[in-house]
């Protein structure tokens, strides 16, 4: 008997593991089927409604119209304007359709309490129990709340048949009631046991059916799924994080190797993904050597880096036969703003794009956060000398909304961020800490950026041959007058 108890409890162990993994992974198809059965409960109970109407009063003289059908009429409206709503939003929040549920149950389960308590005839009860018994095969939801919810309509039966009801049967009807919520909370397990069962094995089913076979990472439809859905339950303020991972010079390794080889390497990194990030990050294979990771809910930023970093030096340390060591170019976007997928595609991208610029193999993350608005024309400024350039452009000052930077790397952050917004990129040639010299050539090689116009200022006479071969469309001297500056400015930003 001992071991049949010690079998039976590691069985229901198993069996709530297996319930709160449903739980976890399949939280968006359950909301969805929950407000799905909302929508249907609120319809078929209208009609039911229009029907216990026509027999009350036509068929029978036994019966009568009380304060319990008046209360189910605004339930129902209620809650089917509450789930129209709720379908045009697309989504809400798995806490809201929970709550959602959960009290159209307790005003459902209220109002054929009322029915009973203030209506005449011998089967009122029949209602109450049948609602009881109805909801754990038609809600899905964890086990404690359904206890939850049984325990507050049992209190509140009690509490309203002693204030308003005749005492004498109350034995018996609390005896029908309670029998139903203790079988409906039977039923309520046995359901969760079936449905985690179903629901984890379509997981498995649609997992293995978007996994790109050489890699086992997501291929790219799956991908793009499911950084739709994570996106859609992101919460305001919790920072998320999108990678580019590009293999260096793979073209190379496929002639080198053959694409035997090639697929060997691609196999290897997909291992190392799996292996280097969380179970819970969306890892995927974009296309040909380019894979995508997307990481929500970042509890700690700085690890970001340090994992795709980690990532570069396990790829070196791999060979097959005598080849050159491998390498990966990373573009990183870590987000505090509200962006949607493809902005965060894009600027993952020319993170990318800066990493293979640098001279590959190297990592670039950048921080964003909700974009700004700006009244005026916006420019960006590149100096290590503030006040000296500004100096020289302080009468048309008032015309820009100047954001001023000192480091290249961050200003072609914002070039990204803010592309359709910056009217003029002004950069100080800075030959000793060579400060300038790196956005002009990635703003004039990288397309979507080729329409903006730049504006270099040097010191020195070959220092502005040099701008002019990095693509400037215009070159100033530092001691330039500022009626020169106004006027280079002015045609640059067209103001």
């Amino acid at each position: 008997m001992l071991d049949g108890l010690k079998k039976y409890y590691k069985r229901t162990k198993s069996e709530s593991a297996e319930i709160r993994s449903y739980f976890d992974k399949c939280a968006y198809d359950i909301d969805r089927a929950n407000m799905y059965i909302l929508r249907k409960v609120c319809m078929y109970a209208a009609i039911v409604l229009v029907c216990m109407l026509i027999f009350l009063l036509v068929l029978t003289s036994s019966l009568m119209v009380t304060s319990g059908h008046y209360l189910l009429t605004g339930v129902i409206a209620f809650y089917f304007c509450v789930n129209l709503y709720c379908r045009r939003r697309n989504y809400i929040s798995k806490f809201w359709v929970s709550v959602t549920c959960l009290s159209f149950y307790f005003w459902l389960s209220v109002s054929f309490i009322l029915m009973e308590i203030f209506g005449r005839g011998e089967f009122h009860t029949h209602w109450l129990i049948t609602v009881i018994m109805a909801f754990p095969i038609l809600f899905i939801d964890r086990f404690f709340k359904y206890q939850l919810e049984e325990l507050a309509i049992l209190i509140v039966y009690v509490c309203m048949k002693y204030a308003f009801h005749d005492t004498a049967n109350i034995v018996a009807d609390f005896y029908k009631v309670f029998t139903a919520c203790i079988l409906s909370l039977v039923v309520s397990r046995m359901m969760l046991v079936l449905r985690s069962k179903q629901g984890l094995s379509m997981v498995e089913l649609r997992r293995y059916s978007s996994l790109d076979k050489l890699t086992r990472v997501y291929n790219k439809s799956a991908l793009l799924q499911e950084i739709d859905t994570s996106l859609f339950t992101r919460q305001q303020g919790i920072p998320c994080s999108m990678s580019i991972i590009d293999m260096d010079n793979f073209k190379q390794v496929n002639d080198n190797l053959g694409h035997s080889g090639g697929d060997m390497v691609l196999e290897h990194i997909g291992d190392l993904l799996l292996k280097n990030f969380r179970a819970t990050d969306i890892i995927g294979r974009f296309g040909g050597d380019e894979f995508v990771v997307f990481i929500p809910n970042i509890q700690d930023p700085g690890l970001i880096e340090l994992r795709c970093r980690s990532l570069q030096m396990q790829l070196t340390d791999y060979q097959i036969g005598n080849s050159d060591p491998f390498s990966l170019s990373i573009g990183t976007i870590i987000d505090y703003g509200s962006h949607s997928r493809d902005e965060l595609f894009t600027l993952a991208d020319d993170a990318l794009y800066k990493s293979k610029m640098v001279g590959k193999n190297c990592c670039t993350t950048w921080t964003t956060h909700d974009e700004e608005d700006f009244k005026k024309a916006f420019m960006i400024m590149i100096t290590r000398s503030k006040e000296d350039v500004r100096k020289q452009i302080r009468k048309i000052e008032d015309r820009f909304d100047i954001l001023c930077i000192e480091t290249d790397d961050e200003a072609i952050q914002y070039i990204s961020q803010y592309r359709d917004k910056i009217s003029l990129v002004v950069t100080e040639f800075d030959t000793g800490s060579n400060t300038g010299t790196f956005a002009p050539r990635y703003i004039k090689t990288r397309e979507r950026f080729k329409d903006i116009p730049v504006l270099v200022i040097v010191e020195k006479p070959e220092e502005k041959e040099s701008a002019y071969k990095l693509g400037a469309d215009a070159v100033l001297y530092k001691n330039e007058s500022s009626h020169e500056y106004k006027k280079i400015i002015s045609e640059l930003a067209k103001v």
